[in-house]
């Protein structure tokens, strides 16, 4: 029954993490909970006893969620644009991180100068370029501009703020260069800290032994021994991630895994090899299986710590201790039972874990094993095994495949909701891959690693061996991931629609409901066939005839925007910025268009070749079909533009220089053409960032008696060009110049085409002012109705030709709002559960 009480306790999470939106909603469900077991027990089917424990499970876990939320300290930082930089003590919390050129430590700020901040509270430091290295434990003081975490906001986007505060962080910061950070002291009011600097003095030494190996076998070492991702470039993790072998890349349940059955084995065999006398009195103690299962926990503690003994890890290390506790009882057969308990206990340590992507996975991997291990099977069902070589090892290939097809399938749903993608490829490389990775690179690794800590060598031991290995891994999976058709993106599926996915899948895996007829299990079959195929396909929504539809992508300080018109045409107008480690193309672009069902972009025109506005198009001209591109004609000599003009190489696309009065696309019911620049740009020369923003390529669309200007970075010169011209109608929409920048401030041209909605795309507290207060006022004074990507999200802006209407939604207004402590309860929580509605919907 364990499993069921878990599996309860669960559900009473989610409704006490959803209970401060939905009381009324959630009290309903749980009087009906109530009310369903009472009848139950009428009806026979369950005892008065087990009806209560579950009840009280799933009161529990809803009571435990509420009241951890409530005793949880958060502390608002003021998230204020322009904070001046402000002196802080703090200790060190947590593992430091560290990436070329950088590290990130998490600090319990104690003392601050800033009276708005009130301490204690945790901070996210990240030092660039530092001059010395950092540990858990120590107590630091700096000087940094503080404040509140933030991120973007986009339809079904990764919201980097809402992540950090699941984390427990409630400020971030950053510094630069030696000498920023001073180092008062250690920390010894907290004996954990003495232990904590023994391992992170450990873990420092095998990165600085590890500077022996190249890139990139470098970064795939140091994240398999000791947890350090930031050494990997994102070329390689896209590989891992195309050929379903990313997961390798993080110490998680997996490598604990592999190190637990090695260890096992070894150590089970080795007591088999004792002489029979000393073998025979040691089972009277114990056996050797209890011995193996005992000697296991070393080596898994050992990598544990050595990892950081980061969240996940500990997690997974729970779960193989509860594991090898069966093992020690003799009821290995238990499985679903000592994981139901793993998980639990996880829980109840840290119950906001329920919503991380890394314990999704671990538990849906091994739980869907577990039922399929425990499943009962008919003899007549029982396979013939040839018991030659050949026959065991193609009886291994075969289960090895029906297990990784079964982790791939259960664990589909959640690699599409977070990542956008199906890893087929997974299905036979991890065959390749895991097996490799588990008894030769890893072991390789950790014995080299154990070597330098405890000699304390400054040079790593074998590292020609470990680096031969880790470039033909990374070879292979680079090879794997080149396949056609490897890279399968689709969707994002709905939560309905998950939940269906896995209770159908429930009930084929346990048999349930008993005695079901063999066409109820065939439709059964069908239905999760259909998803999976639905999820696969991942079709442009159904949208009714003559609508368009403009959106305007929150990617931080810069531009993109998303037109869709009748008919199917799809443009694309600039892809935001690109960073050391963050691409808005990969990261925000491609997820919305593949969300909308887009795989072909008809045309990408990129407004001017700024970071900010182009940095995305690579990652986006790779991964799409693009059937034309467009430019200013302006070269540049940067990386970012660079990785641009070899994406066009690579796809064979020649970019098109736009100038004024050229005709981009002309259909029946909208018509975009160039307005700007004049035909006058030499494609060899090199403009300065100065010259380059009225250089911009500026779009007209027109969708019958409806005008949308998109206008990249034009300053205020080529806005009174356009006064001058006399081409002054009406706007419709506008795409607000240069971020709302006063250089692009034109009041004779604002006054002429008084535009009716204007859309600002700015960063959250960037460093430019962006949009300036006395831009805001101008646009106000012709009564335009403004959106900011800034306060607003992602904008979208739905045009009806039909019924000649506009209509503006923005991602702000998914977001849900606190009923429990409002005074009109009900009309707050109908509001919610129509956002909700909206969010399973968005079309």
């Amino acid at each position: 029954m364990l499993p069921s009480l878990t599996i309860t306790f669960v559900l009473g999470l989610v409704l006490g993490s959803f209970l401060t939106y939905f009381p009324i909603s959630i009290a309903i469900i749980l009087t009906a909970c109530t009310v369903s077991c009472a009848l139950l027990e009428r009806q026979g089917r369950c005892t008065s006893r087990q009806s209560s424990v579950l009840l009280a499970c799933l009161f529990c876990g809803c009571l435990y969620w509420t009241l951890c939320a409530w005793f949880t300290p958060h502390v608002p930082v003021p998230d204020t644009q322009g904070a001046l930089p402000t002196r802080l003590v703090g200790t060190i919390v947590d593992a430091v991180h560290h990436a070329p050129g950088r590290l990130t430590a998490v600090v319990q700020v104690t003392a601050v100068d800033d009276p708005a901040l009130t301490p204690p509270f945790r901070l996210r430091l990240t030092w660039r370029d530092p001059d010395r290295d950092l540990r858990r434990g120590l107590q630091i003081r700096t000087r940094a501009r503080v404040h509140a975490p933030s991120g973007t906001l986009n339809q079904k986007g990764f919201n980097y703020a809402a992540y950090l505060e699941a984390q427990g962080v409630d400020a971030v910061g950053s510094v630069s260069g030696g000498g920023v950070v001073e180092v008062l002291d250690f920390d010894r009011s907290m004996s954990v800290h003495l232990l904590s600097s023994a391992i992170d003095e450990w873990r420092s030494r095998v990165r600085a032994a590890a500077e022996s190996l190249a890139q990139p076998s470098r970064g795939l070492f140091l994240s398999l021994t000791i947890g350090e991702q930031g050494f990997l470039t994102p070329e390689v993790r896209e590989w891992f991630m195309t050929t379903g072998t990313v997961h390798i890349l993080s110490i998680s349940g997996s490598h604990l895994g592999l190190i637990a059955l090695l260890s096992f084995v070894v150590a089970r065999n080795a007591c088999l090899l004792l002489p029979s006398m000393i073998l025979l009195s040691l089972s009277r103690r114990l056996t050797p299986t209890r011995l193996a299962a005992l000697l296991t926990i070393g080596p898994v503690l050992a990598y544990t710590v050595l990892a950081g003994a980061e969240t996940a890890t500990i997690r997974s290390a729970i779960m193989i201790a509860v594991g090898l506790w069966t093992v020690w009882l003799g009821a290995s057969h238990y499985l679903l039972h000592a994981l139901a308990a793993a998980a639990g206990v996880t829980l109840l340590v840290h119950p906001t874990a329920l919503f991380d992507i890394s314990f999704q996975l671990s538990y849906v991997s091994v739980w869907v094993l577990a039922l399929s291990l425990s499943r009962k099977v008919r003899p007549d069902e029982l396979p013939v095994v040839d018991t030659s070589a050949a026959g065991r090892s193609l009886y291994w290939l075969k289960e090895s495949l029906r297990v990784t097809a079964l982790v791939t399938l259960a664990t589909l749903p959640l690699v599409a909701c977070y990542f956008n993608q199906v890893s087929w490829m997974g299905l036979f490389a991890n065959l390749l891959m895991v097996p490799f990775v588990g008894f030769v690179f890893l072991p390789i690794s950790l014995l080299s690693a154990l070597w330098v800590i405890a000699t304390e060598s400054s040079t790593l031991p074998g590292a020609e061996v470990i680096d031969a290995l880790g470039r033909w891994l990374i070879a292979a999976t680079h090879g794997l991931a080149d396949v056609p058709g490897a890279e399968w993106f689709v969707a994002a599926p709905t939560i309905p629609m998950m939940a269906l996915f896995y209770l159908l899948g429930w009930a084929l895996l346990t048999g349930r409901p008993a005695h079901a007829a063999p066409q109820l299990r065939g439709a059964m079959l069908a239905g999760l066939a259909c998803i999976v195929l639905w999820w696969l396909w991942s079709p442009r929504p159904f949208n009714k005839e003559g609508l368009v539809r403009v959106t305007f992508l929150d990617v931080g300080q810069g531009d993109s925007a998303v037109i869709e018109l009748p008919g199917g045409a799809v443009m694309l107008i600039d892809g935001g910025a690109t960073y050391e480690r963050f691409d808005m193309g990969r990261s925000v672009v491609a997820p919305f268009l593949w969300n909308r069902g887009i795989r072909t972009i008809d045309h990408i025109i990129a407004t001017h070749p700024q970071l900010d506005h182009v940095g995305g198009l690579a990652w986006i001209l790779d991964h799409f079909q693009v059937a034309s591109f467009w430019t200013n004609g302006v070269m540049r000599q940067e990386e970012f533009w660079r990785r641009i003009e070899r994406a066009l190489v690579r796809r064979h696309l020649q970019p098109t220089v736009a100038t004024t009065g050229q005709l981009i696309f002309d259909g029946p019911a909208c018509r975009m053409a160039v307005r700007s620049p004049l035909p006058r740009v030499d494609s060899s020369q090199s403009a300065h960032s100065v010259s380059l923003n009225n250089l911009s390529v500026v779009t007209e669309l027109v969708c019958g008696e409806h005008r949308l200007l998109f206008t990249g970075d034009i300053e205020r010169e080529t806005l009174a060009r356009f006064t001058h011209s006399g081409n002054l109608d009406h706007i419709t929409l506008l795409k607000v110049p240069h971020h709302g920048a006063r250089s692009s401030l034109e009041y004779n041209w604002l006054e002429a085409t008084r535009p009716e909605h204007v859309v600002v795309s700015a960063g959250r507290r960037n460093p430019y002012g962006h949009p300036a207060g006395e831009v805001l006022a101008a646009y106000r004074a012709v009564e335009a109705q403004i959106w900011r990507t800034d306060q607003d999200g992602a904008i979208w802006a739905d045009l009806d030709l039909s019924r000649r209407q506009l209509s503006i939604q923005s991602t702000r207004e998914w977001v849900l709002q606190p009923a429990l402590s409002s005074a009109a309860l009900w009309s707050v929580e109908r509001e919610n559960l129509h956002r909700l509605w909206r969010r399973w919907n968005w079309n």
